[in-house]
């Protein structure tokens, strides 16, 4: 076949290929592309939905905290890490940035708290061991307030409420110089029934402030008539009872703890969270409170008041029915006058309370009447010693004696009706040993000394002579010739016994001169009547003289 034959048969059959059209959409094209799209969407959510939120910490410092290290712990369980560490922008702390699982969004509240958790050694014993192996980290409690938040501040110590955990939470404000620590305990008696979340002093009003927090079931002891007051290391008191020590727990030896009891008129109304009560300084200051019935007098002291302070007991019959209010308590000016009066005036507060021992209560007026009558009928006041060691004095109301000098220099003062004052016991007593001391200060004792010098010194030669009239032989001798006397008297003596003839002649001449002595008494008679009777008859007529013849 020729060339160009064959060129021909090519061309034929070129011309009789068939084209085929491919549609514009491919759907195998497109489906791994959506796939691809659907699977990124569904990551992106599932991202979304266990990625947490993050959150803002300020705390004072850093320290123990790493980035990327630090972890945010709720019981335990990991739920966050720390991202970032900088300074505050007040340069007042340190803010961190920390990364949130999604699990614990809804846990993360206004109320929500924070706080670090490294070793530490307090009040509540040795917390925090194992951070000494993993370091330290944060841990925080679920809030239940309806508001979400996002930033917070952490604590140094851990809150008291924990999770599931009931109580309640209240605030306390008192005046004193004393600041417990965060952490300290809240004890019912010597129960452990709480402890002090916050505790700051506020230099506006001079006052401490306290947030503590009552777990369950003591919360239920919470009432508006509970009292709270202050109890620090060990407590001795020395009175007249002897010597009382009171020691709280160990926590509150440590560290100081707040004390709350029910009054005798029950724990009151029941209060909710936040509500302030007032702080004590001690449990004698409680007790020392004025109540609404106390009735107030005023006593006038001539003599040292030392050891008598405020809140001092007053007593009658050994019975605890008042204290002392003030002391001293003088009116406007009235100290002006110390030296010249020498006085000191202190005020009494009497409760009528404590004078109704199982009894019912009585009205005020009638003890107001019946404490008159007893001042009527001279019931006074004095100082008595409580304790000799420590000084320290109280009130005795007792009855004064007939005859018995009172000082009393008012009736009334500023208002208050005075109550006189004796003095009694020790200070009577030294007052008079002071007297009698200052007598024989007085005496001439140091003349008398010579005298009696000079005495002594006469009778010292004197003696000396007599031992020279001693030595003598004549003066030896006298024993004996006393000796002989003395037999011979006796001899003599026995001549004129009962039984001697001697004794009856004198018995004779006795009675005859009886006799005599009898018969002459008429005698006698007359001339003491009429001297001249021996020389004029008595019966005739007295001469009359006459004229010569």
């Amino acid at each position: 076949m020729s060339q160009t034959e064959n060129e021909n048969e090519n061309e034929t059959t070129q011309t009789t290929a068939i084209v085929k059209h491919k549609p514009p959409f491919n759907v195998l094209v497109w489906i791994i592309p959506a796939l691809a799209l659907l699977t990124g969407a569904w990551l992106l959510i599932q991202h979304l939905r266990h990625t947490g939120p993050e959150i803002t910490l300020y705390i004072n410092d850093a320290d123990g905290i790493a980035i990327n290290s630090t972890e945010i712990k709720v019981l335990n369980v990991t739920v966050g890490k720390v991202t970032s560490i900088s300074i505050s922008p007040d340069e007042k702390g340190v803010q961190i940035k920390a990364k949130m699982n999604a699990d614990v969004k809804n846990m993360l509240r206004k109320d929500t708290q924070f706080w670090i958790v490294k070793p530490r050694i307090d009040q509540s014993g040795i917390t925090g061991l194992n951070t000494l192996v993993s370091g330290s980290y944060i841990a925080f409690t679920p809030g239940h307030s309806k508001e979400k938040a996002e930033t917070f501040t952490v604590a140094d110590l851990p809150p008291v409420s924990a999770i599931s955990q009931s109580g309640i939470r209240l605030r306390l404000k008192g005046h004193s110089d004393k600041l417990l620590t965060p952490g300290s305990p809240v004890l019912y008696g010597d129960i452990s029934a709480g402890q002090i979340e916050k505790a700051y002093f506020d230099p506006k009003d001079n006052n401490v402030h306290y947030q503590i927090y009552i777990n369950s079931p003591y919360d239920s002891l919470i009432g508006d008539k509970v009292k709270f007051w202050l109890q620090t290391g060990v407590q001795v008191t020395a009175s007249g009872g002897g010597v009382h020590i009171d020691s709280a727990p160990l926590p509150a030896l440590l560290s100081g703890a707040i004390v709350f009891k029910t009054m005798f008129e029950g724990k009151g109304t029941p209060v909710g969270n936040n509500t302030e009560f007032t702080l004590y300084n001690s449990e004698r200051e409680l007790d020392n409170l004025p109540t609404k019935r106390a009735q107030y007098y005023v006593v006038f002291f001539q003599q040292s008041v030392r050891g008598l302070s405020v809140g001092a007991p007053v007593e009658y019959q050994g019975i605890n029915i008042g204290s002392v209010a003030d002391v001293p308590y003088f009116a406007l000016n009235d100290s002006h006058k110390l030296f010249q009066h020498g006085w000191v005036p202190v005020r009494l507060r009497i409760e009528p309370g404590r004078m109704e021992i199982n009894a019912s209560k009585q009205d005020d007026k009638i003890w107001q009447q019946q404490i008159q009558q007893a001042l009527n009928h001279g019931l006074s006041a004095s100082l008595e010693k409580d304790n000799l060691i420590t000084g320290n004095q109280y009130i005795s109301l007792t009855q004064a004696q007939p005859g018995e000098t009172l000082l009393k220099p008012l009736t009334r003062y500023q208002g208050y009706t005075v109550i006189g004052s004796n003095r009694t016991g020790l200070d009577m007593i030294q007052n008079q040993l002071s007297a009698l001391l200052t007598k024989l200060n007085n005496l001439p004792i140091e003349h008398s000394m010579k005298q009696l010098d000079s005495t002594l010194a006469q009778l010292k030669t004197t003696l000396a002579t007599a031992d020279k009239l001693l030595a003598q032989n004549k003066t030896q001798q006298l024993p004996a010739e006393l000796t002989a006397t003395l037999k011979e008297l006796r001899t003599t003596l026995q001549g004129v016994s009962s039984t001697s003839p001697l004794y009856g002649d004198i018995q004779q001449t006795l009675k005859s001169i009886d006799t005599t002595l009898k018969e002459a008494q008429p005698t006698l008679k007359t001339l003491r009547q009429q001297p001249n009777a021996l020389i004029f008859n008595r019966r005739g007529h007295d001469p009359e003289p006459k004229g010569a013849r």
